[in-house]
């Protein structure tokens, strides 16, 4: 932002705060240097999350916790050992032979997450791909409530204020939920703040625009990598947010905004080539029918207004929009975080239990990018304005005492809601599965068939198996910790390539009959597979379907080997 006349000498921090900005506080002498704060708000967030949540997966970093009776957390296990590995053998990393066997599977339409993937590989080589998958979960919150903490530093000059920005972003209902599930596409989202924090620093003139496109452009091919449905948010609300930032700008500012977005653009051109491989293999087999947005993947309107953890970060919103409406920046947010909640709530408005038809939005799930879309994961943006606001709030001045300590309290207790609704992991409780939480149980670790290295004894190397078990793909996580040692028919990857997760021959004889079992009979002909292999914790009726099929079984390590030829 250039200056002229009174502002000639003034800081970029204070020439913001005459304009109408972000409301700086200069920072007191003997303050902390800006690096030991970050480095202070990052030890900070760890020791909560650590202390409060992620505790187990700390103190048993190599046990598969984290939703053992879904799918998807031992997915994303997979996933952490398949790209090192896939790079390291030449492979097509968006092709698998692994799993899907005889013919392999497709990846470029899954959420394996390539660039956390990549990032620990040397942990999964030096660990395994529990551990490093662990570590994602311990990692992700606390570094993401970091990053807010920095552009809300940067925006604010102000520690506290920015801490606590720092906590409402990084440790949201939301993004708790989504570290508790065993998402890490949705849970690593430390990219987006940063992103802020690059455009911060070339408005303050500390960046200088060909470093500020180099880095943002890393920085959104990098959220492609970790989550593409992600980068396609990123695109939409930062285009909304530079047009209605230019709306809002003075004729003075104007001409700053029109050069961000330049500079965005050619980013975010450059980025596009760093995404090409994957993004043309991914339109090359888009597959042709996705399962249409409706309230189950929609937020709730209830979640926002729960006073646990939403509704007092509302009053803040109110209270900024009600005491700094002069402010351009106050109305940015604002309006940004409607149109966020607008887009989240989805096609089908829902409160509660009830649902109350259709929102005149509705058809914009049916246009062709939009239909892969679940509206809910928007709100990550909108738990980052709300971040933002929050840091805007507690640093906006006021003349009057009596204001001055509401706009403490309410802040203090928006973040104390927050800090309130993450589950304690005391007392040995690991995280939840979903939205419960459960006890450590035998049945977590891995059988010692599979973690012992008991299975060279009694398969080939490649051999194709069926792995079953009530445990959530549990196929993908015995291929994984074994490095690929042997092929898998099925493996679930998302609902719309790969049902259950089990071959459908199989999946059958859950309701056995004649036929289904001479249609398994054929199939393990048919698709060349050599065992199946049963987890003992889980292995009633299989025991019994199978013998009744005259397959000869054998007892190791907590897995019944059911030899098919």
């Amino acid at each position: 932002m250039t200056a002229s006349g009174a502002d000639a000498g003034a800081t970029p921090a204070a020439i913001v705060l005459r304009t109408g900005g972000a409301g700086v506080l200069p920072r007191h002498p003997s303050a902390p240097r800006p690096a030991v704060q970050a480095l202070l708000a990052l030890v900070l967030y760890l020791a909560f999350f650590v202390i409060s949540y992620t505790l187990p997966l700390v103190l048993h970093p190599g046990l598969p916790q984290i939703g053992q009776a879904t799918v998807d957390p031992n997915f994303y296990i997979w996933s952490w050992r398949w790209w090192p590995y896939a790079i390291a053998h030449g492979l097509n990393p968006l092709y698998s032979r692994q799993i899907g066997a005889p013919a392999g599977t497709g990846l470029s339409w899954a959420t394996t997450t390539p660039a956390v993937a990549v990032l620990l590989a040397p942990v999964t080589a030096a660990f395994g791909p529990i551990s490093s998958f662990n570590l994602t979960l311990v990692l992700g919150a606390p570094v993401s409530a970091w990053a807010a903490f920095l552009a809300a530093r940067r925006l604010t000059g102000h520690f506290w204020a920015a801490l606590m920005a720092g906590t409402v972003y990084g440790f949201s209902w939301y993004e708790v939920g989504e570290t508790g599930a065993g998402h890490p596409n949705l849970s690593v989202i430390m990219l987006l703040p940063l992103m802020v924090y690059l455009a911060l620093l070339w408005r303050d003139g500390t960046l200088g625009r060909w470093l500020f496109v180099a880095l943002l452009s890393v920085a959104m091919a990098a959220e492609f990598y970790i989550f593409n449905e992600t980068f396609v948010e990123l695109t939409a609300l930062g285009a909304a947010g530079l047009v209605i930032g230019f709306v809002l700008a003075g004729p003075a500012e104007r001409p700053t905004v029109a050069r961000l977005a330049g500079l965005v653009a050619l980013a975010y051109a450059i980025s596009l080539v760093l995404v090409s491989p994957y993004l043309i293999d991914a339109l090359r087999h888009s597959p042709a029918h996705f399962a249409k947005a409706g309230a189950w993947s929609s937020m709730n309107l209830q979640d926002l207004v729960d006073p646990r953890s939403g509704l007092l970060l509302l009053a803040v919103v109110l209270a900024l929009a009600v005491f700094a409406p002069s402010r351009r920046l106050t109305w940015l947010l604002v309006i940004l975080f409607v149109l966020i909640v607008a887009i989240a709530v989805g096609p089908v408005l829902q409160i509660g239990a009830h649902q109350f038809g259709s929102l005149p939005w509705a058809r914009l799930w049916n246009l062709p990018f939009a239909r892969a879309i679940e509206p809910m994961r928007i709100i990550t943006f909108g738990y980052l304005a709300l971040a933002m606001m929050l840091a805007v709030w507690l640093t906006t001045p006021f003349t009057s005492r009596a204001l001055t300590v509401f706009q403490w309290l309410l802040g203090l207790a928006a973040v104390a809601a927050v800090i309130a609704y993450v589950p304690t992991a005391a007392t040995g409780r690991t995280l939840p599965a979903g939205a419960q939480s459960e006890a450590l149980r035998p049945t977590d670790a891995l059988p010692s068939f599979i973690g012992s290295g008991r299975y060279r004894q009694y398969l080939r190397p490649g051999e194709i198996v069926v792995v079953v078990s009530d445990r959530g793909n549990a196929a993908m996580l015995f291929q994984a910790d074994t490095n690929f040692y042997m092929r898998v028919a099925g493996g679930f990857i998302n609902k719309t390539f790969s049902g259950n997760g089990l071959p459908a021959p199989v999946s059958n004889l859950m309701h056995p009959t004649p036929a289904r079992e001479r249609q398994f009979l054929a199939y393990v002909h048919r698709a060349g597979v050599g065992a199946v292999l049963v987890e003992q914790a889980w292995s009633a009726p299989w025991m019994q379907v199978f013998s009744q099929m005259g397959l000869h079984r054998t007892v190791a390590g907590g897995v019944i080997v059911y030899r098919t030829s």
